[in-house]
């Protein structure tokens, strides 16, 4: 993670949602529990982006988006990581992937998350955000 830098090009954005200090996260249908994010459309700066993917995939309304940093994969594929209160809730329309959204106290186990390597507990560790599991 390259924490409050940007990168000269990324494919994607993560908005970690928190409502109140409980992260909010959604069930993909094909996946498993994950934060909102996903593919930047032409055009759209980083905080379009991560309010559109909050929208979509849960609903939210967001306050301020704050970017935080970035991690690139070992594919090459660039992620800029994102966090903002969500202020609002509205139904989902079930035209995008999202089954449920849901507020935790504590992040699911990697085994319920979409990705079991660890990632989101290590962001909301570094970053200092509520929710990480103990070590």
């Amino acid at each position: 993670m390259h924490l409050h830098t940007l990168p000269a090009a990324h494919q994607s954005v993560v908005c970690l949602t928190y409502l109140g200090d409980r992260p909010l996260l959604v069930r993909h249908r094909r996946r498993s529990w994950e934060f909102p994010g996903g593919h930047a459309e032409a055009g759209e700066d980083i905080e379009e982006t991560a309010r559109r993917e909050a929208r979509e995939e849960a609903g939210a309304v967001l306050g301020q988006v704050r970017v935080c940093g970035h991690y690139v994969l070992s594919s090459g594929h660039t992620t800029v990581v994102t966090h903002a209160p969500v202020t609002g809730l509205e139904p989902l329309s079930g035209e995008f992937e999202t089954v449920e959204v849901r507020a935790f106290d504590v992040l699911p186990s990697d085994s319920e998350l979409s990705w079991s390597d660890g990632l989101y507990a290590h962001l909301l560790r570094v970053l200092g955000l509520p929710g990480a599991p103990p070590l």
